[in-house]
């Protein structure tokens, strides 16, 4: 069995996880499932990786690097049993950097070989109308069938790139550096509907509901999960650096669209 391991807050990296599951279950003839690490639940209710599953694990890139309050996660809950993987970057028309061999080099470490890799472009969660709207688009997923259906399952896939060059650091519009570690998204009050999917969406389960709305507690990753997941558009970042920076991926990364990455 084929099985897709992904961390998709806002759903792209999802889809282009089952993207790949299907094309491989066709190219060769078996079936494929889906496991989510995303939310806590999903987390606790893990299905361990068995011994014959090819595994697919599908990340999106934080500041050039796999998020790192994933890592944790990660640890824990992918563990092989010398299987054959694949590994998929999903990253917004900037850079993956050094995302992709920090995910061959997990998937070693979880006795897992990396025999393909890939980065593969999606639209940007902070300006998604915005930087590689429409990303990925047939051309992508041509291209991506095109290296699933062509790999080399007797050998261990080379990427360029090293853990020990850090974190890319965010940049303000004016090119000095950005800190929003700390932003958390605001809420208008005439808006919220206490529906709670914000709540139910984010991944850090840093949220909650009180009779005035949201209120967030713990860790915020940045994600977008619960501006996306918001029916009423209730929410929204009021952070100055974080808007700064929105504003530069703007100006310097809407276009040209970047090409993908195939190892």
């Amino acid at each position: 069995m084929i099985i897709g391991i992904y961390f998709s807050p806002t759903g792209g990296t999802r889809a282009i996880a089952d993207h790949a599951c299907h094309t491989l279950s066709q190219h060769l003839g078996t079936s494929y499932r889906l496991q989510s690490y995303t939310l806590p639940a999903e987390r606790e209710n893990w299905q361990p990786i068995a011994t014959n599953d090819i595994v697919v694990w599908a990340s999106p890139v934080y500041a050039g690097r796999v998020p790192n309050k994933t890592l944790d996660f990660i640890g824990q809950l992918m563990r092989g049993s010398g299987n054959k993987g694949i590994a998929i970057a999903v990253f917004g028309n900037r850079n993956y950097d050094n995302a992709l061999a920090e995910m061959c080099q997990l998937m070693s470490e979880a006795d897992i070989t990396p025999v393909a890799a890939a980065a593969i472009v999606s639209r940007h969660a902070f300006a998604p109308t915005e930087i590689a709207t429409g990303r990925p688009n047939e051309h992508d997923y041509a291209e991506m069938d095109a290296w699933l259906t062509h790999i080399d399952w007797e050998k261990t896939a080379q990427v360029p790139g090293s853990t020990a060059n850090g974190y890319y650091q965010p940049l303000k519009a004016d090119g000095t550096p950005a800190n929003f570690l700390k932003a958390k998204p605001v809420l208008n009050e005439s808006r919220c509907m206490l529906c709670a999917k914000c709540k139910r969406a984010c991944p850090m389960g840093s949220i909650e509901i009180t009779y005035k709305g949201p209120e967030f507690h713990g860790l915020c990753i940045k994600c977008q999960a619960c501006i996306v997941r918001c029916p009423e558009q209730a929410l929204s970042f009021a952070d100055e650096d974080l808007a700064s920076h929105v504003e530069m991926l703007r100006k310097n990364y809407a276009t040209p669209s970047k090409e993908n990455k195939f190892f």
